[in-house]
């Protein structure tokens, strides 16, 4: 559990449970969906990632990694969105998101890892499919973000994002791939089943929600994984999910998303046209 003793002397002093976030954050998400399925209240500190408030001093005090989302919760600092949802359950227990049994909790966690590794193929797919026309950074922009952000991993991901030749074709298809072989595992464990664990709605659906959210934003074929799609139908169908999840989108966001796979759809670059997808 990443309980992390934060330099920022401020933050110690909050009381009850704030977050810090941003609206399209796919980690972001997973742990606004936790809140609302546990009905908490809690404080909103809006990060904006695009005019990399992220990347400030006094963000960083709070989370060295200069990542989202922050939990804190009567002055503890959380990070990591998987490690927060498992805080908030252990520490929230009324409405339940683990099962009884040892080994139900162990089949959540492990379901929950599986979600926080694919992590770095999301946030490719992401960019690519998605963010690509409205984040790649100039060259200014990109200097001072290499020149602040502490993330050396999130420097390197930022510049090849926004150099001319962007990811390139093996990288892209190879997250996509990832994806793929995500939900084929997904599908084959939901057959016969509403949930992924105990038939029983866990923190291993809330941290599977944003990927499978994210990727039909992108048009993804999820129909190709038939039980993966009726859950997601139920999923989304939860008061919990457009609370945590929809409602914080920007209103933009979704027609924009839209428009750009619109164009690559066009020019048959869209995320079809990648890895398993494209010879199916």
């Amino acid at each position: 559990m990443p309980l992390i003793d934060t330099v920022n002397e401020e933050v110690k002093k909050f009381q009850g449970i704030h977050l810090y976030h941003g609206g399209l954050s796919s980690c972001a998400q997973r742990v606004r969906i936790t809140l609302a399925e546990k009905e908490l209240e809690w404080t909103a500190h809006v990060i904006d990632l695009r005019n990399n408030e992220h990347c400030t001093k006094e963000y960083q005090s709070i989370n060295p990694k200069g990542l989202i989302p922050t939990l804190i919760h009567e002055g503890r600092t959380i990070i990591e969105s998987v490690d927060i949802i498992v805080y908030l359950d252990d520490h929230f227990p009324y409405t339940p998101l683990m099962p009884q049994s040892s080994e139900g909790r162990d089949q959540v966690l492990a379901w929950t890892e599986k979600a926080d590794r694919s992590q770095n193929s999301l946030k490719l797919m992401s960019h690519e499919f998605l963010f690509k026309p409205d984040r790649r950074m100039s060259p200014e922009e990109l200097a001072d973000f290499v020149s602040n952000h502490k993330n050396k991993n999130l420097q390197e991901f930022m510049r090849k994002f926004s150099s001319a030749d962007g990811f390139s074709q093996q990288e892209i298809d190879d997250a996509v791939q990832s994806h793929y072989e995500a939900f084929c595992e997904l599908d084959l464990a939901l057959e016969g089943h509403e949930w992924l664990v105990d038939d029983q709605f866990t923190l291993a659906d809330i941290a599977w929600a944003p990927n499978v959210h994210r990727v039909d934003l992108m048009l993804y074929p999820l129909e190709r994984h038939p039980n993966l799609y009726d859950w997601y139908k139920r999923l989304s169908a939860r008061p919990s999910y457009r609370i945590g999840l929809v409602d914080h989108e920007p209103d933009k966001a979704a027609p924009a998303f839209a428009a750009y796979t619109k164009e690559r759809q066009a020019a048959g670059t869209d995320v079809r046209c990648f890895g398993p997808l494209n010879s199916i």
